[in-house]
């Protein structure tokens, strides 16, 4: 069979409520959520002869990327790998595998929800290949056992996304404004995991209460990420990079996901390219492993 290609795109959150840990360790999210025009590059093949994983520095990453974590995402732990196997055994299929390539330019453990996005484009092409069999319902499920955030990945547009990530309320293609987006990844990852367990550690310690989960529209949402009361607590420096951003013209300015990646929304191309010009002129710029200038889709 001949490889199949695809481009995973990355996502930022412009929202981000987090509600009270549910009894399943799992806390319930309002999040709106666009992607952005920072890419992973996939190729597959279906294969009878295991699986096997090979994830390599794409062109943007190819100066940055960290050789012991793409080995580290480079096996069967892979969240393609566990796309797949979900896929096959919905199918009842025992005797086929996946032989991937993936050019890695989202960073790891950023929150710009690279491996989800892997994922997903991955049980979309899979799904293509056997001629659609799944419909949109039993594909979303597929999804939501793989990862919470693949549900987002597999709709058309830029959404609203709640509850554990299967309820996801598209938005119209044009109705939110289009950004310049500067990416700034600092020298750290932080893991979903650490992030929920500081958030939770932080609520407690201060006594604060989980928000209380509203289902807003779009155009009612405040720009805020719950996460950035604990993790600028713990990593100061990111809170620097927020505020060097809005003082040099950012709209927004926000943590993405659980972090570690910052971005400045610009609606000004100049102002964008600005900022970066004067990256270096940051107290920070020696805690930078990252930037990169790109907008929303």
């Amino acid at each position: 069979m001949e490889n199949i290609n695809y481009y995973a795109p990355a996502k930022i959150n412009f929202s981000l409520r987090i509600g009270r840990k549910e009894p399943a360790g799992l806390h319930k999210i309002h999040s709106l959520m666009r992607r952005i025009g920072i890419a992973d590059k996939i190729s597959f093949k279906i294969t009878e002869n295991g699986y096997n994983v090979k994830v390599i520095p794409g062109s943007i990453s190819k100066y940055t990327a960290i050789e012991a974590e793409l080995e580290s995402i480079s096996n069967e732990n892979n969240i393609v790998v566990k796309a797949a196997k979900n896929f096959f055994n919905k199918l009842k299929i025992k005797d086929k595998a996946i032989d991937v390539l993936i050019e890695k330019n989202i960073p790891f453990n950023a929150g710009l929800g690279g491996g989800s996005s892997d994922g997903a484009g991955l049980l979309l092409k899979l799904n293509n290949a056997y001629d659609n069999i799944l419909d949109n319902f039993e594909l979303r499920n597929l999804a939501l056992e793989t990862g919470s955030d693949l549900p987002f990945f597999l709709a058309e547009s830029d959404a609203l996304v709640s509850g554990f990530g299967e309820n996801i309320e598209e938005i119209e293609i044009g109705a939110l404004p289009k950004y310049h987006i500067v990416l700034i990844i600092p020298d750290f990852g932080i893991s979903t995991k650490e992030a929920y367990a500081d958030y939770d550690d932080f609520l407690l310690t201060n006594n604060i209460n989980y928000y209380n989960i509203q289902y807003l529209g779009f155009k009612d949402l405040e720009f805020e990420n719950d996460f950035e009361k604990a993790i600028f607590k713990k990593y100061p420096v990111l809170m620097d990079i927020k505020e060097s951003l809005i003082l040099n013209g950012a709209e927004v300015s926000l943590l993405s996901g659980s972090g570690s990646a910052m971005f400045g929304a610009f609606k000004s191309l100049t102002g964008a390219n600005s900022y970066l010009k004067d990256l270096k002129s940051f107290s920070f710029y020696d805690r930078i492993r990252m930037s990169y200038l790109t907008e929303t889709l």
